[in-house]
Order: structure tokens, then sequence, then C-alpha cells
């Protein structure tokens, strides 16, 4: 039921959402569709065939299979969200948040402004990965990663966070058998990598992601903007999340805050070779889990209003959606509702740590 409701509100998101009035990735998707493989190809995402040749396959315009796609795996992000987050036993309560904020955060609502992407997949992937392998899955994982680098090198990312976080807990069976999901995952990504290069004279371009002696995507991004705007579009990313999910942290169950810690040297990489704003979302899945740990400790009015601004926020900031309130107001009315909610939370006992907190 909740996964309609998502769907549902994603779809008409979708709809509203205007198209990019920049360049976007949007040729190279289309002619990989249509073509299967572009031979003496020079740019990134010819590499990312996975959705390209799913939705190609598929009949029809290719615009509305493309947000299609976003909104449905948007919404069963959220969706898995929420089963990674009782998993990681989170409270019911904290569990809806947590997939809300992740259903109506920037980095989803984003796909659904410029769809063609293979984000929305891995978006679904992640934490569905950690939930297998949470499980004890690890053929699985290993075989829905293999399948996932296809579409964007991030597939294979949560396994290795994972084994980082389980040589942590000195959880060591566990953490080999991540590792040995992960390599093959990595090893399936090298060989597409070489296939259509060695095959078919595949490159990466002028790609800045490839300099990384140079300072990677990130010099690139950071010169093209000033340093307030570079600030403001972090900001943006993650909103009051920022505020929220380290003071999570302290309530974490430890297998959360593991992964939590683990996934810190990944995400930064991944900032590094990517779009900063815009990478970072990757890791939803442990940043939304850890702020609705907060939230869930406040009044159900200051929770959920503090959700509904940062929605509201990211439809004009993520969506473009230009006939909502301008972005700063909501993102300051979230920070402000959750910052007066906390100290009342604090003040009234409700942000006491127990045991199983602390080990």
């Amino acid at each position: 039921m909740l996964w309609l409701v998502f769907a549902a509100t994603l779809a008409a998101i979708a709809y509203l959402s205007p198209e990019p009035d920049r360049v976007t990735d949007r040729r190279m998707y289309e002619a990989t569709a249509q073509q299967y493989v572009i031979p003496d190809c020079g740019d990134l995402h010819c590499f990312r065939v996975l959705m390209p040749w799913v939705l190609g396959s598929v009949p029809g315009p290719s615009l509305p299979k493309w947000k299609s796609y976003a909104v449905l795996a948007n919404a069963t992000a959220a969706i898995v969200v929420l089963a990674l987050s009782l998993a990681w036993a989170l409270p019911a309560r904290a569990a809806v948040m947590a997939a809300t904020l992740s259903a109506f955060g920037f980095g989803a609502l984003y796909t659904l402004h410029d769809v063609f992407t293979s984000d929305p997949l891995m978006f679904a992937l992640g934490p569905a990965l950690v939930l297998l392998l949470l499980r004890e899955r690890f053929a699985i994982a290993a075989a829905m990663a293999s399948v996932g680098v296809l579409a964007k090198e991030f597939a294979a990312a949560p396994l290795y966070v994972f084994y980082a976080a389980s040589m942590l807990q000195r959880r060591l069976p566990t953490a080999w058998r991540s590792l040995a999901a992960a390599n093959c995952a990595l090893i399936v990504w090298l060989l597409l990598q070489f296939t259509l290069m060695l095959r078919f004279n595949y490159g990466y371009g002028d790609n800045p992601s490839t300099h990384l002696g140079s300072g990677g995507y990130l010099a690139k991004w950071l010169s093209e903007q000033s340093a307030r705007g570079a600030v403001i579009a972090m900001f943006n990313e993650f909103g009051v999340l920022w505020l929220l999910a380290p003071i999570g942290l302290f309530f974490a169950p430890p297998a959360l805050r593991a992964f939590a810690l683990a996934s810190v040297p990944v995400a930064l990489l991944f900032g590094y070779v990517q779009q900063p704003d815009r990478a970072l979302w990757n890791f939803h899945f442990v940043v939304t889990p850890l702020a609705a740990l907060v939230l869930s400790r406040l009044p159900a009015a200051a929770a959920w209003g503090t959700i509904v601004l940062f929605a509201i926020a990211n439809l004009r900031v993520g969506a473009q959606l230009m006939f909502v309130p301008a972005a700063r107001m909501a993102l300051f009315g979230s920070v402000a509702l959750a910052a007066a909610a906390m100290t009342w939370a604090w003040m009234n006992g409700r942000f006491t740590l127990n045991s199983a907190n602390i080990t």
C-alpha cells in the first residue's frame, strides 16, 4: 500500500516536472538503446548500458518509458529503505520516516526531472544489496551487483562498504563473503570496460572523472561556480538531514553505525570522481535511517512537519517545480522546526541513550 502511495505521488511529480533546459545525457542513452553498441564512442555514459538496453526493448516513446522507470525505481527504493531500516532494528515509526525521506529527497526528485540516468536503479539497488547481505544471501547479492554494474559502477560499492563494516564489527566470515561478492561485481565491471574498449574502441574521452591526479570531477565542479554556490548546492542535497543524521549516529544500532562509518571514505571517493552535489545521494539509505532515528523521538507534528518542509524544498531544487515557494524558505523552516523540536525533546528526556546504543 505504501509503495502505491509513493509511486502515485512520484508519478504526479514526474508529470509536472519540466524537461531540463540544459544539455543532458539523453542523446547517449537513447543512442545506446537504439544501437546497443556505438562503435568508437568516447563518452563515459556509453559504458552504462543496462538501462538503455532494457528500456530500448520496451515499445513506446522514449521519455514516458524513462519517466516510468524513474518513478518505479524511486518508489521501490523507498520501500526497500523501510525494510532495511527494520532489519537494522529501527522502530517501525522511524522506518516509515526513513522511507518517506528517501522517496522525496533531492536525489530521487532530481531523477524525475532529469530521467535519462542510471541513478534511480542505483538508489534502489544500494539498500537492496545491503538487506541481502544482512540476511546472508551473499550469492544473490553478488549476482544482483554483477548485473547492476552494467548500469553504473556504484552497484559494487555497498558490498565493499558492508565488508568494511563487518571488519569493524570483527565479523570476519561475513566480511570475507561480502568481499568475495564485491569482487565478483568488480570483475564483471572490468570485463565490460575492457570488452567495449578493445572490441568496439570505446573510451572515456576527456571526462574529468578520469583525472584522478588533478582533482577529478570535484575540481571541474568547483571551477564552474563560486564558493558560496558550491556550499549552497551541497546543503541543498541533504538539507535538514545534515543536522539530523550526525545526531542519529548516537542512537543508531551497532550494525547501522558501523555501516555509516564505513560509508564515509567511499562516499568521499564518489564525491571526488562524480558531481558531488548529486553523487552523495547514492548513500541515502544510510543517511535517512539515521535522520529518522532523531525524528522519531520528536512530537509527531514536529517530525512530520520537518519531513513535509524537506520534501517541499526538494520539489523546487530537485524536481524543479517553479510554482512551489522558494526552496530556501522550506529549507530554513525544516531546520528551524527540527532544531526547536530537538531542544524540546532534549529538555524532556527523549534523547537518553541506552546500553544498546553505546555498544
